[in-house]
This record gives C-alpha cells, sequence and structure tokens, in this order.
C-alpha cells in the first residue's frame, strides 16, 4: 500500500517543547540555525518527516512560536493536514497558545492532537489541573475531541503513545485530492554546490514529476526540474501533501522574491481578492476603511480592506471583505490566509479567498454584494453564476472550472440540472458556453433587428447577411469565443424558426422577395443599360443620370442593383456595374486568344480585343487574375496551367 501524502505541523507557545519533542519523535533537531540554537526558540520553519510503523511517512513542519515570527507560522501552516498542539504542564495555556490555535482554526485546519510536555516538571496534581483547563480551552474547536498525551522530551516519558496517536490520526484523514494545477509555496530556497537551486515547500494542489516545466509566479518564467526529493529520497513524482525539494534549472537565487509560487500552468496574478473574514475575540473592532498586514502562504504585504456587508466588524464577527494589495499575488479560491493590525503586533483574524479576481466594489452596490454573499456560501450553481455574470463576454465550462479550482467533470451536472434561471449555456461537441440570460436574449433581439432592416433596405434581395457581417454586432472583438457564440446563437434562432441560412448568408425566416410587375419592369431597364452600355462597364453615378427621368428613386435603383448582382446578373468590381454576359464573352475570347499565343498579351492588346478603354481593361484583367484565370507577368498576362490547352469550360 503506497504511503498517505500529509503533513503535520506543531502549534504552541515559544520554547513550550515543539521541536524537542520533534527530536524525541524523529531523531531531528529543527533547531539548525546558530541563532535559534542559542535563544532557544525556533525562529525559521523547521523541516523533517516521522516515519511511522505501519510504513506511512508524514511530511512535519516545526513553526515558531515567537509572537515577531506569526509571519513564518503563518507561512508553515500552508499546506499541513494535521497539528500537532504543544502545551506545556508548567506554564499551561500561554497567549501564543490561543493565537496559535485560533489561526489554526480560520485557516481550516479539522485534524489535530494535543500535547502536554514537560511533564517530568510537574507533579499529578498540575498534570491533571492542565489537562482540565486544556479540555476548557479547546471546547467548540477542531480540536474539541483530540487525544491530550502526556510527554517529555528529556526522559521520552509517552514517546511511544505519541507516535502511536499520530499513526491513528494518520488512519482518519483523506489524502488531498492531487488533481488540478500544481501549486506550492517557496518557503526556503539556497544554492547546493554540485546542483544548484534548490527550493523547498509544501505541495498544495495538483502532482509533478522530474523534468517536467514548472512557472514561477507572479513573474511567469519557465524553470525545469532537475531532480525531485521528498523525505530525503529522491522521488520521481510529488503531489498534494507532500514535503518536496526541487532542484529547478532556469532561474537564479536573486530571481526570487517572498511569495513567489511554483506552478504546472500560468495563473493569472490579482491585486484585488474578496473574501470571507472573521475577526478573532481581540478588542478590536473595524471600521469601513482598514490598513493591515495581509499574510498568505509567504506573502506578506501592506494592504487595505473595504468592509462590503457591514458598516463596522466588531470583536468575534464575521463579514465580507475586499482585499486591495499594494502588488500582484497568486491566489485561489478558498486560500487561508491572516490578517494582523498594520504594525504587525495583533493578529485581528482570518478568512478564505471567495473570488480572486473580482469586480471593483467601492460603491457597494447592493446586487454586486449579493454576488460575493452567495459566492461565500460555495454552491457550485452559485458559483458557476457568479463567475457567468461577472464576464463581460460567453465563458467556457473550462474557464470556469480553471477560475474556480473545479474538476470540470464535475461541473457539467450543475449546468446541465441546477443553473439559476438567470444564466443560459450553448453546448458544442468539447465545449459549454455559458452566459446570462439577458445577455443572450438581447443578442437574438439584436441578430433578427438587423436581418429585419437589412431586408428593409433590399427588399429584392434573397440573401442576407453573412456570418462575417454578424461579428460585427460585437464590434472589434474578434475572439474565437465570438465566432462560436455568434454560431450557436444562430444555431438556436434556426432551430426555433427565426432565421434561415441563403446561400451562406442568414434571413429572417418569413422572409420573401415578391416582385411586383412595376418592379419587374424597372429591373429589366437597369439591367439592359448595363448590357447595352456604350463602355460595356458603368458606374452608378451614369446610372442615376440614366434613369433619373424614369419614376426610380436612387433608394430603388441601390436595390435593383443589388438583386441584380445577388441574381449573378451583373459584375461589381472596383465600384463598377458590368453585365455577366459581357465578362462572359470577355473571359472567353481571353482564354481563347492565350491558348493560340502562350506567350502573354498585354493591357493595349486586350483593350483593342474588347473593344474597351484602358481603365475598364485593366479593371477586368485584374479580376481574371483574381479568379485565377491568367497571372501577371511583366507586362503581359499568361493563362494558369488550369486554363491552357483549352481547358477553359464554360464559366
Amino acid at each position: 500500500m503506497d504511503s498517505k501524502h500529509l503533513i503535520m505541523g506543531t502549534a504552541g507557545h515559544v520554547d513550550h517543547g515543539k521541536t524537542a519533542l520533534i527530536k524525541a519523535l524523529t531523531g531531528f533537531d529543527c533547531d539548525t540555525h546558530k541563532q535559534e540554537k542559542q535563544r532557544g526558540i525556533t525562529i525559521n520553519l523547521g523541516f523533517t518527516h516521522l516515519d511511522l510503523p505501519e510504513g506511512n511517512s508524514i511530511g512535519i513542519v516545526d513553526m515558531p512560536g515567537h509572537s515577531d515570527f506569526i509571519k513564518t507560522m503563518v507561512s508553515g501552516a500552508s499546506g499541513i493536514d494535521f497539528v500537532l498542539l504543544v502545551i506545556s504542564g508548567d506554564e499551561s495555556i500561554m497567549p501564543q497558545t490561543r493565537e496559535h490555535l485560533a489561526i489554526m482554526q480560520i485557516l481550516g485546519i479539522k485534524y489535530g492532537l494535543i500535547a502536554l510536555t514537560k511533564i517530568d516538571l510537574i507533579d499529578e496534581e498540575l498534570s491533571e489541573l492542565a489537562e482540565s483547563e486544556i479540555h476548557d480551552f479547546v471546547k467548540g474547536t477542531f480540536l474539541e475531541n483530540s487525544p491530550i498525551i502526556k510527554v517529555s522530551s528529556q526522559t521520552n516519558y509517552g514517546i511511544s503513545e505519541m507516535i502511536q496517536a499520530i499513526s491513528e490520526i494518520v488512519k482518519t484523514i483523506p489524502e488531498k485530492n492531487s488533481f488540478g494545477t500544481f501549486r506550492m509555496f517557496i518557503d526556503r530556497i539556497f544554492i547546493q554546490p554540485g546542483f544548484g537551486i534548490i527550493v523547498n515547500g509544501s505541495v498544495l494542489s495538483g502532482s509533478i514529476q522530474k523534468e517536467n516545466l514548472l512557472y514561477l509566479l507572479p513573474t511567469n518564467k519557465e524553470v525545469r526540474i532537475r531532480r525531485i526529493e521528498h523525505h530525503g529520497k529522491e522521488v520521481e513524482q510529488v503531489k498534494a501533501g507532500d514535503r518536496a525539494s526541487l532542484n529547478l534549472v532556469g532561474f537564479k537565487k536573486k530571481d526570487f522574491k517572498r511569495g513567489m509560487v511554483l506552478t504546472s500552468k500560468l495563473i493569472k496574478a490579482t491585486s484585488l481578492i474578496d473574501a470571507n473574514f472573521q475577526l478573532f475575540q481581540n478588542d478590536v473592532s473595524l471600521g469601513l476603511w482598514n490598513q493591515i498586514l495581509f499574510l498568505m502562504g509567504t506573502v506578506r504585504l501592506m494592504a487595505r480592506i473595504h468592509l462590503l456587508d457591514k458598516n463596522v466588524l466588531k470583536r468575534g464577527e464575521s463579514g465580507l471583505i475586499q482585499i486591495y494589495l499594494p502588488q500582484s499575488i497568486i491566489a485561489q479560491i478558498d486560500d487561508s490566509f491572516i490578517l494582523r493590525n498594520s504594525s504587525g503586533t495583533i493578529t485581528l483574524g482570518g478568512g478564505k479567498v471567495i473570488d480572486p479576481y473580482p469586480l471593483h466594489h467601492r460603491r457597494r452596490r447592493k446586487e454586486q454584494i449579493e454576488n460575493v454573499e452567495k459566492l461565500a456560501k460555495g454552491e457550485h450553481n452559485e458559483l458557476i453564476a457568479v463567475e457567468v455574470r461577472k464576464s463581460l463576454m460567453p465563458i467556457t465550462d473550462e474557464e470556469i472550472a480553471e477560475k474556480l479550482n473545479i474538476q470540470k467533470d464535475d461541473l457539467i451536472p450543475v449546468i446541465f440540472q441546477d443553473l439559476p434561471k438567470d444564466i443560459v449555456f450553448f453546448q458544442t461537441k468539447d465545449k459549454i458556453l455559458l452566459m446570462e440570460k439577458k445577455k443572450a436574449t438581447a443578442l437574438k433581439n439584436k441578430i433578427l433587428t438587423q436581418l429585419i432592416e437589412f431586408h428593409k433596405k433590399n427588399p429584392l434581395l434573397e440573401q442576407g447577411k453573412t456570418f462575417n457581417e454578424l461579428t460585427g454586432l460585437f464590434g472589434n472583438q474578434k475572439k474565437e469565443i465570438i465566432k462560436l457564440i455568434l454560431e450557436l446563437i444562430l444555431q438556436d434562432l434556426e432551430e426555433n424558426q427565426k432565421v434561415k441560412k441563403v446561400n451562406k448568408t442568414w434571413i429572417i425566416a418569413s422572409h420573401k422577395v415578391e416582385l411586383n410587375e412595376r418592379f419587374k419592369a424597372q429591373i429589366n431597364e437597369v439591367e439592359e443599360k448595363i448590357l447595352l452600355s456604350e463602355k460595356k462597364v458603368t458606374d452608378f453615378q451614369e446610372l442615376a443620370s440614366q434613369t433619373e427621368n424614369e419614376n426610380l428613386s436612387i433608394l430603388e435603383l441601390k436595390q435593383i442593383l443589388a438583386h441584380l448582382i445577388s441574381t449573378q446578373k451583373i459584375y461589381f468590381i472596383q465600384m463598377k456595374y458590368i453585365h455577366s454576359d459581357f465578362m462572359n464573352e470577355s473571359r472567353q475570347k481571353l482564354i481563347s486568344y492565350l491558348n493560340i499565343n502562350p506567350q502573354g498579351i498585354t493591357v493595349s492588346h486586350f483593350r483593342d480585343l474588347m473593344k474597351i478603354n484602358r481603365a475598364n481593361a485593366l479593371i477586368l484583367l485584374g479580376f481574371f487574375d483574381t479568379e485565377g484565370i491568367t497571372i501577371r507577368k511583366g507586362d503581359v498576362r499568361v493563362l494558369t496551367k488550369k486554363f491552357l490547352k483549352n481547358s477553359y469550360l464554360d464559366l
């Protein structure tokens, strides 16, 4: 059976024996820095592992207890699965004990054990008193029913019982789901001679293998994994729940800044976050705007917070907030964070990210706050709906899954069965596009209105607007998503018999061209004028002057010309009108001549052949080039291979 991928973190007041207990359990001293040895306290994070009797091997993060190092403690808490709360028997519950438990509670940790340390320094009566205080202290928290194991790191009393308790709790804790994007905060970086850059961290999600490419965010720098270690041994892969040591190629130590994250794909950075926040039971309240210290993973930034659903947040209360960060970070839904006062002396509280890419809520509009409230509930149908409502453009199920950090397959049943009424979806073979119902309806109405207006202006045309012409409804947007949603909406309108397709154009389904006798006569007259034109090529002004005394308006002339073009009676090339009979005659004469004279034909010769002026000869020859009949070589045109040797057939 594979070893479980879990990480245990220690917590507790300074000098309550966390590091000594880890050494007693593992044989490893996490106080590796000279400064820590001299002070007798852990300043930096310590990392080791514990091999359990049944074969599991868990990672251990020894988090500092001193109040000055809460930022490091939060960094270590990222990614841990269960906590070992350490309380010394001779001092019992102290300020950092309370603060650490509150932080663990806010960070969403659900499993833990309690170690009553230094048991060799107290008598049985004090031991029982300390145990009673601890029971009262953890009541109502995730540690309420956790066992309290009495230990002494000096005499090894209770150490075997502690190892057994850890073994038992490991059996009950589910492993993190390793699907999705690999993500790891870097909590330690150093240069190892012979290897280069080494980074350590706790894997928050996903998995990664040796030689895979990673991204150092938010700089988007590509790096490659040369070597992976887990619990001091080289491995081929690490996944969510592992402590990992990665030997990286592709960047220098000077490229690194605190708060950077390694990921398996690019994630958009953010400097604005919506979150759920709980204020601790300190004698502190927060007003509408506040300057605070923001801690998340290894990120530590001064920031501003804006209350969204309250004007004042009082001690012990929860509320919705928007966090304004001075620089971009990588955050995802459900990431935990801690807020301290601006001087960093008091932990105010903590919470979870509910939207890493929100709209600005400075004015706290009612509908915006309602969306944030729905997101806070975490129900998939509302999470989907809010992402759709925020998006100006249609959004795919894949994009939503990525934004919500949820597997795409988990969204499909919700989309099909449980979407709010204001959200609609359109389906292709491999994608689902979602948008607000009112936006989809507005787009449908816009398409129908455009086609109706087109038919009014062109009553003699059987055809309508092309697909490319309809994309103009989206302005300058040329994204593939625009083309796709337009295709799907047109398909929906066609299925509902609102529109239909005619010769690669879209028309209103009920559109019919009805020609009365007057129009038929006028169409014939205009066509005849073009056919019998002395120059053989005419323009709109000439036709307008020829018909101004024939009770034919400019609008009607335009409609007739459009009708003749659509029925292929005439050509419209470079703002000139040419009858199809003359065009076919010109084409046939040109091909016949060039089959006899393969050396080519000049513009002047073609002009004389067709008895037209040079300008019109150029127009025709240019058109035949675009048809692929001729090709220009210097001053002459010659036939393309397709039309040599009398291969021309009735074009």
